[in-house]
């Protein structure tokens, strides 16, 4: 049986290096997890991670799917003020520092790409 599980992105790129190359592997890391079968419970965005969830991100129609499929798509509240996000938000809903501590400590597994 698969662990449940939770994936957190807290930036726009994945790795070290290049900004482009970075970026390029974020996408690709949420693209192909919207491909998988087992599928994480929550993925939760927090500092610039959040600006996949909002308007001109490359990645709404994967995390649209995600969200279709069952997985609760959570963006850091506090973060979305700061970015001046609130309007654009796209795909899930806020979430707050607290539920973030509830999801985090009572998963089975934390995925940070």
């Amino acid at each position: 049986m698969s662990k449940k599980y939770d994936v957190v992105i807290k930036s726009t790129g994945m790795g070290s290096g290049e900004q482009e190359l970075s970026d390029n592997l974020m996408k690709g890391f949420i693209h192909t997890l919207a491909q998988k079968e087992h599928l994480p419970e929550h993925i939760i965005f927090y500092g610039e991670g959040v600006k996949y969830t909002a308007k001109g991100s490359e990645a709404l129609e994967d995390l649209k799917e995600l969200e279709l499929r069952g997985v609760k798509i959570l963006s850091c509240g506090i973060c979305v003020d700061y970015y001046d996000l609130t309007d654009y938000l796209k795909v899930g809903g806020l979430t707050t520092m607290s539920e973030v501590i509830d999801i985090l400590s009572n998963s089975e597994l934390v995925v940070e790409p």
